[in-house]
């Protein structure tokens, strides 16, 4: 699933107070955690002349990473950029510009500031966590793995380190590795709340739905606001078939963030599942509107269409998902089906053979090309489909 935006904080910079000319409070503030006063903080050390050039440096480090943590990229960028001005080998203000860049989604230049850091400090645990961060974020666990395993030598306490591998392993399918390093990340921090989310995905994954369901309760314990626990909790919820407790859960994350397309394509789900179809089409067509890119969105309302009958408009919507992403397999196979209703049976049976090509295992679709095969004048080889998707499962087609 997603990751956190946890997974790009980056460590404030710490400089000691003795060579700073400001009050005891502005490099409290500076080297604080709430974004806002970092920047007063921060601000003041920058701006008094008698504050020597490498602690000035590490200021605008800070109140970067400051405006970062308020999404105010346009400030941040100068800030990072003057801290390297100043100083050159003050790795953490790579890390922060790399931080941004990747807020941009500047791959390139992420990791070439990453890559920086890293081999001007190669003992700081908080770049290799940062550039794992950006692996993982990237697509790359096994990269990632690498640099959280160096980060933790180092740094055996890193709670962050602990959890983001933990997301590494789970991404990969490695639930109990997974889980084992969530389990060390909350042993470290009880109230490490992205720890417990991810450790009831991996939870969710293996099938413990009640535990996972008791970890997703401990986020939203921990943060009522936490909208993808909501979302996640709801999924485990539908696993127990306890669907009025994930149609209200999923109502929680719409209330909490009506502008994320996810809950409303699941909610859409439980809906077709119960056979609501004018109440799926609403939450479809609403994740549509929010997000048009949305592949699963437009095939799950071509399934709803073609329920209904209206194979024009299901056609169009496989069509739409298949043009946004031509690896959805179930895609070509819900396309093929509303072709076989519509009588098109040679492009149907193409439909059915792009499937098959990306699912070998799709009986579904295998009998469903039985079938056209059959309407097409091929009985042979309709009647072979049909016997060999039977072979995969004895209850296809019925």
């Amino acid at each position: 699933m997603r990751l956190k935006s946890w997974l790009f904080a980056a460590a404030i910079v710490a400089a000691p107070a003795s060579v700073w000319a400001q009050t005891d409070q502005q490099i409290r503030q500076c080297n604080g955690a709430d974004p806002a006063l970092a920047i007063i903080g921060c601000t003041a050390v920058i701006e008094s002349r008698t504050t020597p050039v490498p602690t000035r440096s590490r200021a605008l480090t800070n109140r970067g990473l400051a405006y970062l943590a308020r999404q105010q990229f346009d400030r941040a960028l100068p800030d990072f950029e003057s801290a390297i001005q100043l100083d050159a080998r003050n790795p953490t203000a790579y890390v922060g510009r790399g931080n941004y860049y990747q807020t941009q989604d500047d791959a390139t230049r992420a990791l070439a500031d990453y890559d920086r850091a890293v081999a001007m400090n190669p003992k700081d645990a908080g770049g290799l966590l940062q550039r794992a961060n950006f692996h993982l974020s990237s697509g790359d666990p096994e990269k990632a793995l690498a640099d959280y395993n160096a980060a933790i030598a180092i740094d055996p306490k890193n709670v962050s380190a602990f959890a983001n591998r933990g997301e590494a392993y789970r991404v990969q399918g490695e639930d109990d590795r997974a889980i084992a390093d969530f389990d060390a990340a909350l042993k470290l921090d009880p109230k490490f709340i992205a720890a417990y989310d991810n450790r009831g995905l991996a939870l969710l994954d293996q099938g413990e739905t009640d535990r996972a369901i008791a970890d997703f309760d401990a986020a939203i314990k921990l943060n009522p606001n936490f909208v993808g626990a909501y979302s996640h909790r709801a999924v485990a919820h539908e696993s127990n078939g306890a669907h009025d407790r994930a149609l209200a859960d999923f109502a929680q994350a719409i209330k909490l963030d009506p502008n994320d397309p996810s809950p409303y394509v699941n909610r859409g789900n439980i809906y077709m599942a119960q056979n609501d179809l004018d109440q799926a089409l609403q939450d479809y067509g609403r994740a549509i509107m929010i997000d048009a890119n949305g592949a699963e969105a437009y095939n799950n309302r071509g399934n709803v269409y073609a329920k209904k009958g209206d194979f024009t408009r299901a056609i169009a919507d496989y069509d739409a998902a298949i043009r946004l992403n031509p690896q959805l397999a179930s895609a070509y196979g819900n396309r093929g089906l509303a072709l076989v209703k519509s009588k098109q049976y040679a492009r149907a049976i193409a439909d059915f053979n792009v499937a098959l090509a990306k699912n070998p295992k799709d009986a579904l679709s295998l009998h469903n090309r039985g079938f056209a095969k059959q309407q097409s004048g091929d009985q042979i080889g309709g009647d072979i489909d049909a016997l060999s998707a039977r072979g995969m499962d004895p209850n296809v087609g019925k």
